[in-house]
């Protein structure tokens, strides 16, 4: 026969078990909406914004992307996240933008450095920094 005391001491250890491995990752979710803007190094006045909605699934990144003040109006967005350290890339047939930085521990704002690794859109701001704040 198993006595009560057993019975509970099992149910406490599945339950704090569960807490420790069925809870979220160990950095919040970049789900969301954020609102992007890139600064060209070389040229501060041609600053454009993006807004992109992301999806975040485990720590991959993906989404989709609406462009203002650059060549074309959508993109896709994807990338990872490790800790609060964030890669991300910004494809679309006029050019690709690899970005890299951090987010804040509550990953509601984000900010680094970008480079244009590919097209033409980007000619005289090929690389510069971004801030990102989550709507």
């Amino acid at each position: 026969m198993v006595s009560m005391r057993k019975i509970a001491r099992v149910a406490l250890a599945a339950a704090l078990g569960c807490l420790s491995a069925c809870g979220s990752s160990s950095n919040p979710a970049m789900t969301g909406t954020w609102l992007f803007a890139l600064i060209p190094n070389n040229d501060t006045s041609a600053a454009f914004q993006v807004t992109a909605n992301l999806t975040q699934v485990g720590t991959q990144i993906t989404g989709t992307v609406s462009l203002t003040g650059s060549c074309g109006t959508s993109a896709s967005m994807t990338g990872s996240v490790t800790g609060n350290s964030l890669t991300l890339q910004l494809t679309q047939p006029e050019s690709t933008i690899d970005f890299s930085g951090t987010a804040n521990l509550a990953f509601t704002s984000a900010s680094g450095t970008y480079t244009a690794v590919a097209g033409s859109c980007l000619q005289d701001g090929g690389y510069g920094s971004w801030s990102a704040a989550l709507e």
